[in-house]
């Protein structure tokens, strides 16, 4: 029986094996890809948020300037005659 913690026999040369295996040339080709479309993104991100929230404020004044029509213009204890204020 095998005391703990246990390590593969081999393990330590597979994972050495792996490692040689990988390209880093194109890690890093791939690597810079990706950070490059990041830099781009964030900027158009931080531009488009204010047009966002301005077209929430737009709806809710077309909202209320649809509802318009509920409100009453006249004063009908008046009968439509000017109010003088002195």
């Amino acid at each position: 029986m095998y005391n703990y913690p246990y390590i593969r026999p081999n393990l330590l040369e597979r994972s050495l094996s792996l490692l040689k295996g990988i390209k880093w040339s194109d890690l890093l080709d791939g690597t810079s890809k990706t950070l490059n479309v990041i830099n781009q993104a964030i900027p158009i991100i931080y531009r488009i948020k204010p047009i966002i929230n301005n077209t929430k404020t737009i709806v809710k004044i077309a909202n209320s300037i649809n509802n318009i029509d509920d409100i009453p213009t006249t004063n009908k204890s008046s009968n439509n005659k000017p109010i003088f204020y002195i």
